[in-house]
């Protein structure tokens, strides 16, 4: 409650004094002129507020719960390091992103990265391009996406060569072995390609009345003998024995390399796709081929994958056009070639 108190009677104050504060500065009597402080009144003062504890950043995402217990999901089944947590800010999106990239390291990324050029993500939806109004996340599914940026370029004609010197079925075991392991995991674009590929074309322009004077690449001639024939592939214990036999050590290389190569790829397995996700992939084109197979640098089969390439980069229709998703050939793949 407020109340009046009595105070002491102050004498009032004299021409250039303030009332009350007569011990506080006086008038300079010869000179006539107050004193700075008198004059001036005194400022607010400021003050920075202290930050420390206080978060300086806030985001927003959509999906932020998923990525959540996803990155939950990873550290509980050993997949994740959860000393990773705090060195990715408590971002749920960026500890999952340096999981994938630690397994891919700890896996042989390194290796695989010097002559494939690869791109791995987890994504909720095959075709974000697709508008149906049917979101594949709201079946909490996710996709592990392995899809290439570029093809790599491989010359098989000398490997093929040298083997046939040493046993006749050699050159189409090794082919066999060789496309076949890599074809479970990416796509590789042989002769087998360019030929369907020249095929279409022959279909297209048998239709155009100018199309007798299109020159068709020959492909079919830069096949070399060895795998035209009808030599069976030969079985890959006798590869293995074989290779403990011979006395070329470039041979011997080649052998043991493709064996061990056929092992690692059929050591991994993928889980199956349901027929929600091979639906919205139906109508999807095959991936951008990891890697070229030639038997010569610059034949036919090659330049059948240059038009391709050319081809596709003006209209978009194949390999991955604008606004296109990816899923691998069902002939060289199973359908879920591209979900791990």
């Amino acid at each position: 409650m407020y109340r009046l108190e009595a105070s002491e009677r102050r004498p009032l104050s004299r021409v250039g004094q303030r009332p009350g504060a007569a011990a506080e500065y006086s008038v300079d009597d010869s000179a006539r002129v107050a004193a700075a402080d008198s004059l001036m009144a005194v400022g607010c003062r400021w003050s920075i507020p202290r930050l420390e504890g206080i978060p300086t950043e806030y985001r927003f995402f959509d999906g932020i719960e998923v990525a959540a217990r996803v990155a939950k999901t990873l550290v509980s089944t050993g997949l994740a390091d959860p000393r990773r947590w705090i060195q990715a800010g408590r971002d749920p999106f960026r500890f999952i992103e340096q999981t994938l990239k630690d397994r891919v390291a700890v896996n042989g990324g390194p290796e695989i990265e010097k002559e494939f050029f690869l791109r791995l993500g987890l994504v909720s939806d095959l075709d974000p391009y697709d508008h149906d109004a049917n979101d594949a996340a709201a079946d909490g599914e996710i996709f592990l996406v392995l899809e290439p940026d570029s093809a790599g370029y491989v010359v098989m004609g000398p490997t093929l060569r040298l083997l046939k010197s040493l046993h006749p079925r050699l050159p189409v075991t090794f082919f066999d072995l060789f496309t076949g392991a890599l074809n479970r995991w990416i796509r590789v674009y042989d002769h087998r390609d360019a030929l369907e590929r020249v095929e279409q074309l022959r279909e297209w322009y048998e239709a155009d009345p100018e199309g007798e004077t299109v020159e068709l690449p020959a492909v079919d001639a830069s096949i070399p003998d060895c795998l035209r024939g009808q030599l069976n592939p030969l079985k890959e214990r006798f590869v293995e024995q074989l290779a403990a036999r011979v006395r070329n050590q470039t041979a011997r290389a080649l052998l043991e390399g493709v064996a061990e190569l056929n092992r690692i790829s059929r050591r991994g397995k993928r889980p199956q796709v349901g027929d929600r996700a091979q639906e919205r992939l139906a109508d999807s084109n095959p991936p951008v081929p990891a890697l070229v197979a030639v038997f010569n640098k610059h034949d036919a089969i090659e330049g059948c994958f240059d038009r391709l390439s050319r081809d596709s980069g003006n209209s978009g229709e194949l390999y991955g056009g604008p606004g296109r998703r990816l899923w691998p050939n069902l002939r060289d793949l199973a359908a879920d070639g591209r979900r791990a």
